[in-house]
Order: structure tokens, then C-alpha cells, then sequence
């Protein structure tokens, strides 16, 4: 029998999920934070931009070529992909579903490598991270059902 796995995440949070057959409840596999997807840049930035000086002396900032948050989240993103990546390798699931936040969906989606991301066979951009139980569990049934 196919195993599916349910991806639900967003920039802070992420759950992962085993379908099973049909009269079969979820199983919840792993339940990974990231608590920085939440946090304000200024909590982050531990000072200014970096400064530079040019040739003639004149001193100009550097700016930032990404904000801490959105570096923290870029991250997550990788470490969640890197984690799916070496579960579909070692065949712990054969398709794959993704459920999450629309900007953190581009960011998990690209994260995946090409093998992992040729299992998907269904996505969500809507964030059910924080969903109460009983609407995560009427989205996790729709998917288990396409």
C-alpha cells in the first residue's frame, strides 16, 4: 500500500502526517517548531547595516540582502526539505502532500529536491498550521481522498 504524507506548515510551524487507508485516522509523525518564523526583525538584527568606504573616503551602508526573519524562515524551509528529501530516498512515503501558508508553499516547494518534489500529488496554499483539530482534520481527509 502507498504511504502518503501530509505536509502542513508555515513559517513558524510545521506537522507532518501519515495517511493510512480510509477508515484509518491520521498519524502524526512529526510536529516541528520554528519559533524565529514569528519573531520581528529587530528582535534579530543584533546592529546596523555594515559600512563601508569608498575611494574617496565617503562612508555608505551596506544593506542587508535579506532581513533575519525572512533568513530564519528560508532556513526552516530548507531544513523541513532536507528532512523530506532523505524520507522519500529512504522510501518512508510514496506521494506527497503540502498544505501551507501560499508564501511558505514556494519556499517548502523549492526547498525539495527534484525526486521528492515528482511525488506530490496534491497542494494547498492555505494555512492550517494553527487550524483547529477538527477543520485540520476535514482538510487532511480531503487530501487523503484525491
Amino acid at each position: 500500500m502507498d504511504k502518503t504524507w501530509v505536509v502542513v506548515a508555515d513559517s513558524s510551524h510545521a506537522r507532518i502526517f501519515q495517511l493510512g487507508g480510509a477508515q484509518q485516522a491520521p498519524e502524526e509523525l512529526f510536529d516541528l517548531a520554528n519559533p524565529l518564523g514569528r519573531a520581528d526583525n529587530r528582535q534579530l538584527a543584533s546592529d546596523a547595516h555594515g559600512q563601508n568606504f569608498g575611494p574617496e573616503g565617503r562612508g555608505h551602508t551596506a544593506p542587508r540582502t535579506e532581513e533575519p526573519v525572512q533568513h530564519a524562515v528560508h532556513q526552516f524551509a530548507r531544513a523541513l526539505g532536507r528532512r523530506l528529501d532523505t524520507a522519500a530516498a529512504q522510501q518512508r512515503f510514496q506521494r506527497l502532500a503540502l498544505v501551507a501558508a501560499p508564501r511558505f508553499l514556494g519556499l517548502l516547494r523549492d526547498s525539495l529536491a527534484k525526486p521528492t518534489r515528482q511525488l506530490i500529488t496534491a497542494e494547498l496554499a492555505k494555512n492550517m498550521a494553527t487550524a483547529p483539530a477538527p477543520e485540520l482534520d476535514a482538510c487532511l481527509r480531503e487530501i487523503a481522498h484525491r
